[in-house]
């Protein structure tokens, strides 16, 4: 668990923000998709969409056809963090409750990067880590929709889970007090994390938080994952939809900006990015240096 110097240092950073102001969006008129419907949350501080890991609901769109894709809209942020994330936790369960209630017999995956992937295991485990706001794990009656759930870089990560994928052993920044939650997904989960991640993996490289996407074989899994897990969940359902089967052949589109990975997602079907949002205080560089701060703390 983190230390209360790091927990005040993150404190502090939050504190400097002022308010967040937020517009969404309303379903109001949903179309049911005869694929796997993706609800895609972005990393912090990325533009307003489907972000990196978009990049993964490329290659399940591209290998079950039929497939929808919807981005969470929420700020994003690292300033104000607690906050940002909380939104997205609320906006993400609203997503599914309204997509579920207009289409009962959907299949759905939730696809999560960084605090997106905080946020898509906070919908489904409940928040239990220190300092965010508690909130209700997703209803177990809602297991035979979500058939899938996908992070990279959680920094909510946990050693010793089931579901844990790439090369971390390590809790991450936030420990999660309550992993029992998560059960009736257990086996429907799958989150990246490699050793050296300052957020998952509590480690000390910065360089390895913005590089999964560029690992095709990661990303190949993880839209194999959400396709196997789609085919089985069809398998013991009577939807009757046809199954999908292949091997992810979209790559991504890899950039370098100032020696960070970047990772341009190709087109997905019935992306819908809308929304808009507005954050001032510290910025990128004044929360990697309360981070910063708070790891000399922790050593």
């Amino acid at each position: 668990m983190p230390s209360s110097a790091f927990r005040t240092a993150l404190v502090l950073a939050a504190a400097a923000t002022p308010c967040l102001g937020q517009t969404t969006t309303s379903s109001s008129a949903i179309t049911c998709a005869t694929g796997i419907h993706m609800i895609v949350a972005r990393g912090s501080t990325e533009a307003v969409g489907l972000g990196r890991i978009g990049v993964v609901a490329g290659n399940v769109s591209e290998l079950v056809p039929g497939s929808s894709v919807d981005a969470v809209v929420y700020p994003a942020t690292f300033d104000a963090y607690f906050a940002s994330e909380g939104t997205g936790v609320l906006a993400m369960t609203a997503m599914i409750n309204e997509y579920t209630a207009a289409c009962p017999e959907s299949k759905i995956a939730l696809i999560g990067y960084s605090q997106g992937g905080q946020v898509a295991m906070d919908v489904v485990c409940g928040t239990s880590e220190t300092l965010f706001n508690v909130t209700a794990d997703l209803s177990d009656a809602l297991a035979k929709n979500v058939v899938a759930v996908v992070t990279f870089g959680d920094p909510s990560h946990m050693s010793g889970m089931p579901w844990n994928a790439g090369t971390s052993n390590n809790t991450g920044i936030f420990q999660r007090n309550n992993t029992a939650a998560c059960e009736p997904y257990n086996p429907n989960i799958r989150a990246w994390c490699d050793t050296g991640d300052i957020y998952c993996d509590k480690g000390n490289n910065r360089t390895i938080h913005g590089t999964y996407f560029s690992y095709d074989h990661y990303v190949s899994q993880a839209a194999e994952f959400i396709v196997g897990r789609y085919n089985e969940s069809l398998a013991n359902s009577s939807s009757g939809a046809p199954t999908a089967s292949g091997t992810a052949t979209v790559s991504p589109t890899v950039s370098s900006t100032g020696g960070a990975t970047a990772t341009t997602a190709p087109p997905v079907v019935g992306q819908n990015a809308a929304g808009s949002f507005r954050a001032g205080g510290v910025g990128m560089a004044g929360i990697v240096a309360v981070v910063g701060v708070a790891f000399g703390l922790l050593l």
